[in-house]
């Protein structure tokens, strides 16, 4: 007995931050879940225009034959999952939204926050998946991309005194690559990067700042090498490029080890 109940014993669970509740892995969705699901599937099948309304609460309680707050707890499943704007009123209702990207960004900000994500945790995570994410867009820009690309380095280089400015204009090269990118999935990694970069700067700015003579001549170096990453994506140099990218991002990780901030933890938007 003694010997059966070591085998059947569970050692000590670890918690995780995937852990789900025992129990909780077979979910029976409700109606309004199915029904919201379908009309998912629906918006996403016909494409409406943004602002193009959805059928009336009436016609969804006469299609699917259920409560009105059955209908009404399935509006908010889609208006919490960004799919769509329920206005009040004469002429309100719910009306088809296309999901923005800053709602991801939120989302991972809050998830990283709450789990104690620090500075350097997200630096090194840059390191390791940036380089890759911008060798992409080699050879894949167009011109007009390109030309962009090269005068928001310059603006950048007319803000080297102005730490936030710069770190505004180094957001737009983000915002501009994810724009040009032919890729959804990595325009959506490019601008979660960005609004994170962000959170971080209105968190850590006064430290650069308090910084400024050694952070200057950081952002000099950061714009010179960030218009040689621009020439090796005009002419499509992948390898040149991630090459350049890491050496800039690890000259930051460094800066952030120097001024102190590196244990501290990230912020959400």
């Amino acid at each position: 007995m003694d010997r059966l109940s070591r085998h059947d014993a569970k050692p000590p669970s670890r918690w995780s931050p995937d852990a789900r509740v025992e129990g909780s892995a077979l979910h029976v969705p409700k109606t309004s879940e199915v029904i919201a699901r379908w009309l998912r599937r629906e918006l996403l099948r016909s494409r409406p225009n943004p602002g193009d309304a959805l059928p009336s609460e009436i016609e969804l309680r006469e299609r699917f034959g259920v409560s009105r707050p059955t209908i009404r707890e399935a509006v908010r499943i889609l208006e919490t999952q960004h799919l769509v704007r329920v206005a009040r009123g004469a002429s309100g209702g719910a009306r088809f939204r296309l999901p923005e990207a800053r709602m991801v960004s939120e989302a991972t900000g809050v998830y990283l926050q709450a789990h104690g994500t620090t500075q350097a945790e997200l630096n090194e995570a840059r390191i390791n998946l940036e380089p890759r994410l911008i060798g992409f867009m080699a050879g894949r820009l167009p011109l007009e991309a390109i030309e962009r690309l090269k005068a928001e380095v310059q603006r950048q280089a007319e803000a080297l005194d102005d730490v936030r400015a710069f770190s505004r204009s180094h957001e737009d090269f983000y915002a501009i690559l994810a724009e040009a990118c032919p890729n959804r999935l990595i325009a959506l990694e490019l601008l979660t990067l960005r609004d994170l970069i962000q959170a971080q700067t209105e968190l850590v700015g006064d430290a650069w700042v308090q910084h400024a003579p050694r952070s200057r001549a950081g952002l000099a170096r950061h714009v010179e090498v960030k218009r040689e990453i621009v020439d090796h994506l005009e002419a499509g140099r992948a390898a040149e490029a991630e090459a350049l990218w890491t050496r800039m991002l690890e000259a930051q990780q460094r800066l952030t080890a120097e001024i102190g901030v590196g244990d501290e933890p990230i912020e959400a938007l």
